[in-house]
């Protein structure tokens, strides 16, 4: 018999369906039931592409037996991250209050009314000799201090929901404690945390930190900072290094192109094998800029990679894009990814076989050697022959199944997808990826739009839109619309009027459906969205994503420069704006995106009016220049504004105006 999972739309949810767990979807019917039977709650979030949830749900709820256990002590809750969200953000902060390790699976046990009081990620069925405790073990244990310590757990939960409460305002301040100052801070303690060695910003696991390193792009492009040498060949240094060890990295897939979610140890050689849309979206966004700065033909081959691997296995502008893709194949993470030593013979040959396998040395054992393809210096092998045995690899790799796909379209990936078709056609000064943009977008007005001008956060497979949507959707959407605004009229795509009002529209709805009104931020849930978490949260800091308040602060500048209502713009950036100088003092690496944004305000953001001819020399020449936003507009009367104040250019020629704005 299913379970009640078969009738939701999430493929990954319904994967789960005939699982011996008596799963429930999210909602209050199930904390009813946990009323009703005085059980607690076991609150189960993964997602389709994670290796180790779908480890997890073999080893344990595919066993009758403790799917027994499961079903006879608690209620069971399944949900899906890339579903719900602001789930995942309210369960991964009470994670860490429990100092828990932060992760997927996550599990959460919860109180009948869903507060939690203990979480943990990963169980495995039996022990497995790495101290970690048997899954069953952990349920009958918890099982039994609910029974005769219950007013404990009771207790927990109430100082977990006080304590998630209380971080939603925990930093807010006076926006004039803002000094421009905190931005250089900020910087150099993202300098100083950052591994010289062998790049990122943080200790194993090292993840992408796309947002960080746009953070520091923007900061470098502010007059103080070029004038203060030292420090601008710093920030160029760790910009450099980090994008430079991802790229050449195993965190880069150099055989089929895109990057995988993270690499588990310091020197980017063991990746973790899911890929996700808005990862690969981010980073075409930051190597984009990297290319305009630096001009590095890595990154050109990086952008160009990703973006066909994008193309070829993710979906299409017409048809939208999938969410992720899975770590494993046939059960074993990498698989697809790995090659054995008969597999490198039988497509490259015994002799070149023999050879890569020297040089890129075994990556795991189970139980014969396995390889995973990675750039090597060219002094051993060039590296215009190793793409080309990258290419006859993937070639070779197409005979084999391929990882499973998760079909959900959801609004706020394709969002950071269009704005990297837009920020890779520029850099590239590709026609091609800009109309890629301008169509990936439209087909989101058609997707994911409501009658009533609201947006659907998913899209599922069976054509079916959520009901809700998150604060993220609104706002990473209105800042691809507005980047889009901004060059429209420099690649002749008509006038940016109409975009600057699609993006008006989208951030008059989300402050509308989430902004408190007592205090500064925003929620990530609207107030009257059904079936919420325990407690709203305000999404602060940048995970795998920027946060909801840093991009909706963003926006805020942008349309208090071009948006109808100005003065109502200025004055929620300014509100915005006293939610930062403690965080920006205390906790600069998880806010890299409000940083960037906060940044481009103080440096300004650029108005650019005149003839079409010069509009479009100023756009070609963006190609080769630092990225800096610009809002081109065709006029006879040509103007150049920084924050609406207006600048004195000694010419009307486009060289001059490109010599004043790249002063």
């Amino acid at each position: 018999m299913p379970n009640l999972l078969n009738n939701q739309s999430s493929p990954y949810l319904q994967e789960l369906s005939e699982q011996p767990v008596d799963w429930q979807p999210w909602g209050k019917t199930a904390f009813q039931l946990a009323k009703q039977t005085d059980k607690p709650v076991i609150v189960s979030i993964g997602y389709s592409s994670c290796h180790w949830c779908r480890q997890m749900s073999r080893e344990n709820y595919e066993d009758s037996y403790v799917a027994s256990i499961m079903n006879r002590h608690f209620v069971c809750i399944k949900v899906d991250r890339e579903e719900r969200p602001d789930l995942d953000l309210f369960y991964m902060e009470a994670a860490r209050m429990f100092n828990q390790s932060a992760g997927w699976p996550l599990h959460a046990f919860c109180l009948p009314d869903g507060a939690p009081f203990w979480c943990g990620t990963y169980f495995p069925k039996e022990d497995n000799g790495q101290g970690i405790a048997p899954w069953p073990q952990v349920l009958m244990r918890i099982a039994e201090h609910f029974r005769k310590g219950r007013h404990e757990l009771e207790e927990n939960g109430k100082n977990a929901l006080e304590n998630l409460l209380h971080t939603n305002n925990s930093f807010l301040s006076d926006p004039r404690e803002w000094k421009a100052d905190i931005l250089i801070q900020a910087g150099e303690s993202l300098c100083q945390s950052h591994d010289d060695e062998w790049g990122g910003f943080t200790p194993a696991p090292k993840f992408p930190s796309p947002m960080k390193v746009d953070f520091l792009f923007s900061l470098g492009e502010a007059q103080t900072v070029r004038q203060n040498t030292g420090f601008s060949k710093k920030l160029d240094s760790c910009i450099k290094h980090t994008l430079g060890a991802m790229a050449n990295g195993a965190l880069f897939d150099h055989v089929n192109g895109g990057f995988f979610r993270y690499c588990l140890d310091r020197e980017w050689k063991s990746p973790h094998f899911e890929k996700m849309l808005s990862d690969n979206a981010l980073l075409v966004s930051t190597y984009s800029r990297s290319l305009r700065k630096f001009q590095n033909p890595r990154d050109q081959k990086i952008i160009l990679k990703t973006l066909e691997w994008i193309e070829r296995e993710m979906g299409s502008p017409d048809k939208g894009y999938a969410s992720s893709l899975s770590a494993e194949t046939n059960e074993m993470e990498g698989a697809h990814y790995l090659w054995t030593e008969s597999e490198l013979y039988e497509a490259l040959g015994k002799a070149q076989g023999k050879q890569l396998e020297e040089l890129w040395g075994t990556f795991a054992k189970s139980p014969d050697p396995l390889f995973l393809p990675r750039l090597v210096d060219k002094e051993r092998l060039s590296f215009e022959r190793q793409e080309e045995i990258f290419n006859e690899l993937r070639m070779d790799r197409k005979k084999l199944t391929s990882p499973k796909r998760d079909e959900k379209r959801s609004c706020f990936q394709h969002a950071l997808l269009a704005r990297a078709y837009l920020d890779a056609g520029v850099a590239l000064g590709d026609q091609i990826c800009i109309r890629k943009a301008v169509d990936l977008l439209n087909w989101m007005e058609n997707s994911f739009s409501q009658p009533d001008g609201s947006v659907s956060s998913l899209l599922y497979p069976n054509n079916k839109k959520s009901s809700w949507a998150c604060l993220e959707d609104y706002t990473l959407w209105a800042e691809a619309v507005l980047n889009f605004a901004s060059v429209c009229e420099g690649f002749g795509l008509g006038g940016n009027e109409i975009w600057i009002e699609k993006a008006e529209t989208l951030i008059s709805f989300a402050v509308e459906k989430f902004k408190d009104p007592a205090l500064a931020g925003f929620y990530t849930t609207a107030t009257q969205m059904k079936d919420s978490g325990p407690v709203s949260k305000k999404p602060w800091y940048d995970h795998a994503t920027p946060s909801g308040n840093s991009s909706i602060m963003r926006c805020f500048h942008l349309l208090g420069i071009l948006g109808e209502n100005r003065k109502k713009w200025n004055q929620e950036y300014s509100e915005a704006l006293g939610a930062y100088p403690k965080l920006a003092q205390q906790t600069p690496d998880g806010i890299g995106h409000a940083l960037c944004a906060i940044t481009e305000a103080t440096v300004g953001t650029l108005t650019f009016t005149a003839p079409e001819s010069i509009i479009q020399e100023v756009t070609l020449s963006m190609q080769k220049k630092p990225y800096r936003l610009i809002f081109l507009k065709k006029s006879e009367e040509v103007k150049l504004l920084n924050n609406q104040n207006m600048i004195q250019t000694p010419a009307t020629s486009a060289q001059a105006i490109i010599d004043k704005i790249w002063l």
